[in-house]
């Protein structure tokens, strides 16, 4: 196992009586920049690091509060320090059991005392990934004679499949709630300057989050348990749906962004529509990065063969275009090309839909990504109008009163805080068993239930409600998860929930979700007429 020196890199340290416009302005010119170290002389004696800092420059007169002030008030002043020779299994291991905090920390490297470097945990969860990679190589070079050599491969890829799932859950929990942090300041009465920070916050979050999922998917690829969940997917909303995601990045990035789509409008397929879109979000992100203050366009054509649904899509960038000599293995993990690991997992997910992704240079400038892949055709019935407007806009007029259960207190701030904005009252709990033992002595008109809990988790709780005697039994109950894909959900709807909502919380979803809960809850008159009066009294 190789040694933290490998993970290295030489970041531009600054001296403690640098001031924290200087930084903010650094950070504005390395986007990709998630540490700076603070030395004195080559001796280190703290890490500034991007979301805390740019948090506190967000946050009510913080610019005028730091902004002028020396980064030594703005500083850690205790950072991870580790020597370059430390093996990176052994300092894994201690990173492992800090807890999520560290996790999200960056770490400075030394050799002898002095400053050598910066890590990352990004850097670190790759170079384990990489570390494991190369030894379950060479272990089935050692077997290869042996009869049992794939059952063996697996069991280690699987083995690596479980420690980065529990590695990403880890970081993407504290993750979830920066943003859900960041979306509550951006909708507060801020200026431009203190917008553009919150922004930046919110980006840098949403960019970690998608290499969290991306090397989370790349393990699981390699254990071969990458999850593809065909079903009826209208073609076109995918593109409109890439089209208004990505059009504010590219406008801020000085790029026009073009998406088309040629085909017929009411085509669908039976594909994964999420990896679908994941792997467009990938190539038109790559190509973002090359096409600076130029044109990228991205097409889907359709064309219907039979009973199949037949899709090439073109991503086209403007950029420098691709080394000749490594065109062949970009999409391989092991490019050193920018962006190789998102390649690396479009490649799998292409590929496990049947289809087949290449890259090349264009004949005038710039180069082409490019996929295709065909699918059974589908019939998408109509839905019956929706009512989901209405629900937005319905005032909450009543001031529900609101239990939050959940075991992050930075969840809870959250959840709280939108109650409040919503016009509710609230009380919080940290478990499903306080949440039970809470209805039971106070009456609520609606909980807001997070899943994974200690000693009584979501599920085990709402069941627990349901099978109390009386009016308490029926008090809506929404999930709020980061674990929310359709069978998930569903789960949870048959346990008693009303709804779901994903982590990190949207304000417009969450809104919707409880006044949808609440309308229905209405219809049970007597119930809820009961609740109200025991409230009042």
């Amino acid at each position: 196992m190789p040694t933290i020196e490998v993970l290295t890199e030489r970041v531009e340290p600054v001296a403690a009586s640098a001031m924290a416009n200087e930084v903010f302005a650094r950070f504005e010119r390395e986007p990709d920049a998630l540490v700076i170290p603070v030395v004195d002389g080559d001796r280190p004696i703290g890490l500034i690091e991007r979301g805390d800092f740019l948090m506190k420059l967000a946050g009510p007169l913080g610019q005028s509060l730091y902004g002028s002030r020396e980064i030594s008030h703005l500083m850690d002043p205790e950072p991870a320090v580790v020597e370059a020779g430390v093996r990176i299994d052994a300092f894994s291991d201690i990173i492992l059991k800090s807890g999520p905090g560290a996790l999200m920390r960056g770490f400075i490297v030394t050799r002898n005392g002095a400053y050598r470097g910066v890590g990352t945990a990004v850097a670190l969860l790759r170079a384990v990934n990489d570390g494991q990679r190369s030894q379950n190589h060479d272990l089935a070079e050692q077997v290869r004679a042996l009869s049992d050599q794939k059952t063996q491969n697996l069991s280690t890829a699987r083995a690596m499949s479980r420690f980065v799932d529990a590695m990403g859950l880890e970081m993407r929990t504290p993750m979830n709630g920066v943003l859900a942090v960041a979306e509550l300041l951006r909708r507060q009465p801020l200026n431009d300057a203190a917008l553009a920070h919150v922004q930046t916050i919110i980006d840098s979050s949403e960019t970690l989050l998608n290499t969290l999922r991306d090397a989370v998917d790349l393990a699981h690829a390699e254990a071969g348990e990458l999850d593809i969940r065909p079903s009826p997917t209208p073609l076109r909303a995918v593109m409109d749906d890439i089209q208004s995601a990505w059009a504010p990045r590219a406008l801020q990035d000085g790029v026009t962004l073009l998406v088309g789509y040629e085909g017929d409008t009411e085509l669908a397929g039976v594909l994964d529509g999420a990896r679908l879109t994941q792997v467009f979000n990938n190539l038109i992100g790559h190509a973002l990065k090359y096409a600076r203050t130029g044109m990228v366009e991205a097409g889907l054509k359709t064309q219907v063969v039979g009973d199949q649904v037949r899709l090439e899509a073109r991503i086209r960038d403007d950029g420098p275009g691709l080394d000749p000599d490594r065109i062949a293995s970009l999409f391989d993990r092991e490019s050193a090309q920018d962006g190789g690991m998102a390649l690396a997992v479009s490649r799998h997910l292409i590929q496990g839909m049947g289809g087949r992704i290449w890259a090349e240079n264009n004949a005038g400038r710039g180069a082409t990504f490019a996929f295709d892949l065909t699918a059974p055709r589908a019939i998408v019935e109509q839905e019956e109008p929706s009512n989901i407007a209405a629900l937005i806009d319905l005032d909450l007029a009543a001031q529900p009163h609101v239990l939050i259960a959940d075991d992050n207190a930075t969840n809870r701030v959250v959840a709280q805080a939108l109650c409040e904005m919503f016009g509710c009252t609230s009380e919080t709990v940290d478990d499903g068993q306080e949440a039970l033992e809470a209805v039971q002595t106070r009456p609520f008109d609606l909980i807001l239930m997070d899943i994974k809990m200690p000693r009584m988790d979501g599920v085990q709780a709402t069941q627990a409600i349901r099978a109390l005697p009386g009016d308490v039994r029926n008090i809506p109950i929404i999930a709020l998860t980061a674990n929310a894909d359709p069978d998930d959900a569903k789960h949870y709807l048959s346990v008693g929930m009303a709804a779901v909502v994903e982590k990190p919380i949207k304000p417009e979803r969450l809104r919707m979700a409880m006044n949808a809960a609440l309308s229905k809850d209405a219809a049970a008159a007597p119930d809820a007429a009961r609740r109200k009066q025991r409230r009042a009294g």
